[in-house]
Order: C-alpha cells, then sequence, then structure tokens
C-alpha cells in the first residue's frame, strides 16, 4: 500500500518551506518558554503571528492537518492575548507538545511519508485549554480528563455585546443553534462554499456570531471551516436540510449553543478570527535577502582558497623575477597589478566568509527547551541565562558544535546543578543558574557554559580512573587539580553515583573532546568545589582558511595554526633540562614539556636531503590550559593557507589535522596541535621519552 503524502509544493520549493517553518517553529518555542517566565504583551503578539504564519504556509502546501492545528494554536495565543487567563506550566508542557507535533508534521512535507501523530488529539487538547482557561476551570482533574471532539471546527464563546443579543432573541421565542461546516478540501472555492452557507442562514434566522466573517470569507481566506451561532425557530431537522442543498461541504453540525460561561467573557472583546484582518504586521522594511544552496557556498569558498594558493604563488614568482632581472619596469607594473589582485581577493575572502557566517543563535535557540525539559524530568529549577546570541560563526562550525553543547548542558544539569533541598541546605537559592555565552576574543569564539553547582571534586576523579585502570595509584597522586579535573574527558570515567536516563555511564566529556579537537577547538574546564564548573570551548572563526606559522623539518614544510601558538623562541638561547625522563625548559615561570617535531615526524626519505639554511628554534604552543615546546629545525614565517582534509586513503594520522598546497606547488602538513600535546602527556604519565 502507499502511504506517499502529496503537497502543492515544487522539489525547488522545498528549502525555503522548510527554513520558514524552522524559523516560525523556533519563534514560537521560544516565545513560549518566556511567557512562562513572564506574561509579555510583545511576546503574546510574537507568538501569535508565528502561528497565524504557519497557518498560512501550511494551508499554500496544502497540509491540512498543521493548518487546523495552527488554526487552534493560534486562537488559544489569541485568548491570552486579549487576557481571558494566563498560562501555567502544565499548559506550557502541553504548548510544547504541540510544537514538537508541528515539527512532525513539517517532516511530513520533506519525507512525503505519514509521520503517525495524533493531530486530532493534540488539537482537541489545545480547544480543551482554551474552555478551561477561558471558564477559570483548568484544575488538576479536569486537565487529566480527554477533550471532547466536536466536529470540524472548535466550540467559540461569546462577546458580551453578542450574549445580550443572544438574550434578546431568546426573548423573542428564538432558539440558539451552534454550526460547525466543514467544505470539501478539493472545492474549487472552500471560501465561497462556507460563505453561501452563511447566506442560507441568514435566510431563516440571524446569525449572532461567526469566524470567519463574512469580509474574511469574501477576500482570501484559506481554511475550510465555518463556525457560526444561529438564533432562529427554524428546528434541526429543516437547517440541516438547508445545508444538504449547498453542494461540496464534506460534513455539518447543529446543535443547541448552551454555553454556561458565554456572560463571563468581558475580557475577550471579539471572535478571535473576526480580528485577523488587524492582526500586528512584521515591517515591511526589510533587507533584500536571496536563499542560496550550502553547496554552492562550499564551491565559492573552495574557489577562493585556490586564488589564496595562487596570491601567495604569484608573488613569489615576483621576487624570483626581482631577483634575476633587478628593480626594472615592467617589474614594477607587475608589483603594482599584484598588490592590486591581493586586494581584490582579500575581499573577495572577505564576503564569501561573511555569506558563510551565521548568528550563533541559530544553534542557541534550541537549547531553553533542552535545559526546561531536563529540570522538570530531574525535579531541579534552572535559571538558562544566554548571552552573545548574535556572535557569528562559520556555519559548518555551528553544525559541528551542536552536539558538544548539548553534552555540556546535559552534564551541567545532571552532575552540576543540585536539587532545591540540596541548596537549601548548602545556603545557596533553589534556583540555579547555567549560564551559556557566546563571544569574540583574539581572533577566536569562545563559547562558555558555566554552572553554580556542587562543582567537580578531584580526589572522586582520581579514584574513578585508579577503579577504571586508566592510572595506577601512583600515577594519580602525582596529578596535579588541575589535571586530575581534565580527567574527566577520558572515555568511560563517571564520577556518578547511579547511571540516570541523562548521564552516568562515561560518555559524553569525552566526546566533547573529540569533536572540539577534531574542527580545530579546545575545551578548557574549571571547577570550585561547591561553587560550580566552568567548560570554557575555543573555536577558530572557520575551518576553510586559517592563519599558520611555517616551519622547517628537514627538508618538509609544516604549519603550525596561529591560534594555538604561545611565542617562538631560538634555540640556541634555551637550555634544556630533563623532567622525569623527558627533555623540558624552563619558560615563564614554569615548565615547558618540549617535543622534537623532527623526531616525532620521522622521515627516512627526507635523511637523504639537505636541509634549507635556518636555525633551530622552540615553538610554544597551548593547548587550553596544556602546554608544550614544538623543537623545529627553523622558522619559515607566517602565511595564510587553505586547509585540505585527508582524503579516505590516508584517513586518520596521529600528530596531523590535514594539508595544503604551498604558492610553489609543494604540500604542507597541518600539525595537530591538541593531538602532539595528548601524545606528550601519555609520554609523562609513562615516565618515558615520547
Amino acid at each position: 500500500m502507499n502511504n506517499t503524502l502529496t503537497f502543492n509544493l515544487e522539489a525547488d520549493e522545498l528549502e525555503i518551506f522548510v527554513q520558514d517553518v524552522n524559523e516560525q517553529l523556533r519563534a514560537m518555542e521560544s516565545g513560549i518558554l518566556s511567557l512562562e517566565q513572564a506574561a509579555d504583551p510583545d511576546t503574546l503578539n510574537a507568538i501569535f503571528r508565528a502561528a497565524h504564519t504557519l497557518k498560512a504556509v501550511a494551508s499554500t502546501v496544502g497540509h491540512h492537518p498543521m493548518a487546523d492545528l495552527t488554526h487552534t494554536l493560534e486562537t488559544l495565543f489569541d485568548a491570552l492575548r486579549a487576557g481571558a487567563f494566563s498560562l501555567t506550566q502544565e499548559m506550557t508542557d502541553d504548548l510544547l507538545t504541540a510544537v514538537d507535533v508541528l515539527r512532525a508534521l513539517r517532516d511530513e512535507v520533506i519525507s512525503r511519508q505519514p509521520s503517525g501523530v495524533d493531530v486530532v488529539s493534540i488539537i482537541d487538547r489545545m480547544r480543551q485549554l482554551i474552555k478551561m482557561g477561558v471558564a477559570g476551570q483548568a484544575t488538576g482533574e479536569e486537565r487529566a480528563a480527554p477533550a471532547p471532539s466536536h466536529g470540524p471546527g472548535a466550540s467559540r464563546l461569546l462577546t458580551p455585546s453578542q450574549s445580550a443579543q443572544a438574550n434578546r432573541c431568546r426573548e423573542q421565542g428564538d432558539t440558539l443553534f451552534e454550526i460547525q461546516v466543514a467544505a470539501n478540501r478539493e472545492s474549487f472555492a472552500p471560501a465561497a462554499r462556507l460563505l453561501q452557507v452563511m447566506l442560507t442562514l441568514a435566510e431563516i434566522g440571524q446569525v449572532l456570531a461567526q469566524s470567519p466573517s463574512e469580509n474574511d470569507l469574501l477576500g482570501d481566506w484559506q481554511d475550510n471551516h465555518l463556525w457560526l451561532v444561529l438564533a432562529t425557530k427554524t428546528e434541526i431537522p429543516a437547517i440541516q436540510e438547508r445545508l444538504g442543498d449547498v453542494s461540496e461541504l464534506a460534513e455539518f453540525q447543529v446543535r443547541p449553543y448552551t454555553s454556561e460561561v458565554e456572560t463571563t467573557l468581558s475580557s475577550l472583546s471579539a471572535l478571535p478570527l473576526q480580528k485577523a484582518n488587524h492582526v500586528e504586521k512584521p515591517d515591511q522594511e526589510q533587507d533584500k535577502t536571496v536563499h542560496i544552496s550550502v553547496e554552492r557556498l562550499d564551491a565559492l569558498m573552495d574557489l577562493v582558497g585556490e586564488m589564496v594558493t595562487d596570491r601567495t604563488r604569484l608573488a613569489q614568482i615576483k621576487e624570483t623575477l626581482r631577483a634575476r632581472y633587478g628593480k626594472r619596469e615592467e617589474l614594477g607594473a607587475l608589483n603594482d597589478t599584484l598588490a592590486h589582485i591581493g586586494q581584490i581577493i582579500d575581499q573577495l575572502q572577505d564576503e564569501v566568509m561573511r555569506a558563510r557566517m551565521l548568528p550563533i543563535a541559530q544553534i542557541f535557540s534550541k537549547f531553553p527547551r533542552l535545559v526546561r525539559d531536563l529540570a522538570r524530568t530531574a525535579g531541579k529549577q534552572v535559571n538558562l541565562v544566554i548571552e552573545g546570541e548574535a556572535t557569528e560563526l562559520d556555519r559548518s562550525l555551528i553544525e559541528a558544535i551542536g552536539d558538544p553543547l548539548i553534552h555540556l548542558l546535559r552534564n551541567a544539569m545532571d552532575h552540576g546543578i543540585e536539587s532545591p533541598p540540596v541548596r537549601a541546605a548548602a545556603g545557596k537559592p533553589p534556583v540555579g543558574t547555567v549560564l551559556l555565552r557566546a563571544e569574540h576574543k583574539e581572533g577566536q569564539i569562545v563559547i562558555t557554559v558555566q554552572d553554580d553547582g556542587q562543582g567537580i571534586d578531584p580526589q572522586q576523579t582520581r579514584q574513578a580512573a585508579v577503579r577504571l585502570g586508566l592510572l595506577s595509584e601512583e600515577e594519580s597522586l602525582r596529578l596535579s587539580h588541575d589535571e586530575a579535573i581534565a580527567l574527566i574527558f577520558q572515555p568511560g570515567l563517571s564520577t556518578a553515583k547511579q547511571i540516570t536516563a541523562v548521564s552516568g555511564r562515561g560518555v559524553g566529556l569525552d566526546v566533547v573532546r573529540a569533536n572540539i579537537s577534531r574542527i580545530g577547538g579546545t575545551v578548557v574546564v574549571e571547577s570550585e568545589m561547591r561553587q560550580g564548573v566552568t567548560f570554557r570551548v575555543t573555536l577558530p572563526l572557520t575551518l576553510a582558511i586559517v592563519q599558520t606559522m611555517l616551519v622547517g623539518l628537514g627538508s618538509d614544510v609544516y604549519a603550525i595554526p596561529l591560534t594555538s601558538i604561545v611565542e617562538s623562541l631560538y634555540l640556541s638561547g634555551v637550555q634544556i633540562n630533563s623532567v622525569k625522563g623527558n627533555p623540558a625548559t624552563c619558560w615563564r615561570d614554569g615548565v615547558l614539556p618540549l617535543l622534537n617535531l623532527r623526531q616525532f615526524f620521522y622521515n627516512p626519505r627526507a635523511d637523504g636531503h639537505q636541509s634549507p639554511p635556518g636555525k633551530p628554534a622552540i615553538v610554544a604552543v597551548t593547548w587550553g590550559r596544556l602546554q608544550a615546546g614544538l623543537i623545529v629545525d627553523r622558522i619559515i614565517g607566517k602565511q595564510e593557507i587553505v586547509v585540505k582534509p585527508f582524503g579516505p586513503v590516508m584517513g586518520t594520522v596521529p600528530g596531523l589535522a590535514g594539508c595544503t598546497i604551498l604558492g610553489d606547488g609543494r604540500i604542507a602538513l597541518i600539525v595537530d596541535v591538541p593531538g602532539v600535546i595528548n601524545l606528550i602527556l601519555q609520554a609523562q604519565r609513562q615516565e618515558g621519552p615520547p
């Protein structure tokens, strides 16, 4: 049986649809979470507009269940705007569930397969919330009760003026009927059929209220539902007969209107859908934008990278010609042309980089919901503070950083923040705080995840490492405070006393460090007992083009990222000592472990070639709070390079992060600083040379 769904959407329109829906869902979810903390008219208007826009988008592509759900949400948000009731924590849970259902319905458009979600049930739940909220009867027992289904449209309530008119009609002997009608979805003009229903019923009575309004039906109304209250002396069978004469109706329902709360609605001045024509519209003066595929941006970046390489090559050719021919007039013109080309390439590179940059809010916006759900599950109270959402980062890094940040937040919620009774006993406020901040710092992006919880006990991490066989008892005692804290990044290590649904299996932080290192970043942890834990993730602005220092090892050239370099100094002015059998030197009031890169990257083929002239030097590099000195044969100089990852044939090479093509056509290997420092640390623990 073929379950493939069909929508009024071309293949090239799908990306725009998904972007639009995702934007509205993010706005709706963040607005709901904000409203749970404090009522705000602007936020209410924003989520109402989001629901209204989603309804229009869903109707346009023909996703009727999605349109029905957003239509009901729109009604609920409008009741909130009118002050009929306020949002509770339980209602927030239901609204967030509705947002999750909308995401599943969005995925139906992508996959063209049914999601299996019960849309009717969630719509009925939203209608129940409207009724209970307006009636002031939102008790726990009513929340647990299933909501009755009322056919094609939601039951609505009369305004005070409409109720007064209804009372006059009753005094004249009329009966009030609630009528709900759904036009056939395949009808050529559903709004015209609904308008015909309204005019037909107006012939036998007085229409006291309706939704949508007559003006909406005469306009560009997209929904296929009509609700109205009719005051008439005609009986139900005759009304049904009239409705049966209208063609292309899918279903209709007629019943007495007996709302027991219609006289309590002074806060609702109009029906929700009658106010649709007066909804605040977003500012029309917006930046002109063009959607462009990610693949095209990647292709542009690759081309810019090739131009950067060729610029370096042209500069080398110019120097060769100058050495051979001196300062001739033609070389001066060549130099001016190269300078101009260099400026254009720099500008082009900057513009392409800007096109690839996205605000980190793209990913930060997902975390308030995550933290709220984790807090509800764990019975904790947590306030998530987000700063620096406008900080921009290369889109490839935004995609890569999502999972590590989720792990860090889950770790803070489960291991860091205590339960309210424990916090109260420790003299802390019952509500814990988790800070998530992004900022530019020295040409890099620094993301901070900080909690004010119980902190990390270094003694517990030592014991856990010994228990798992990662270290001997002796080795664990030699670890400093910071080194003991850093053990939490070891695979399989966990200090949790019991396994929970969130953590406790020793999986997570090792993945965090591995994933962040894979994109050229570092993660540092700082902890103070009973005060909290701070994780700082440092990332490059982009992975495509990086600033490096070129160094020579024999006849080979290696590139060390400048973001990892602290200082460089000539070896002749340094005294090398031995610490625990490993080479080291005194540096900046501390001990700097050393590693001879030529021995580490031993290349027998290169030994038969004479090394270019140069002075041996030490390049001091850092990885988080760990530092090491890399001994090289010579320093060549700074150069901007285009990163080329190793192909599947090469796989992963210890100590190397990729390669680049130099201006003269040679290959330079890029040093993986975190990998090299990690190998040095392993050698230190074994008390032997690397």
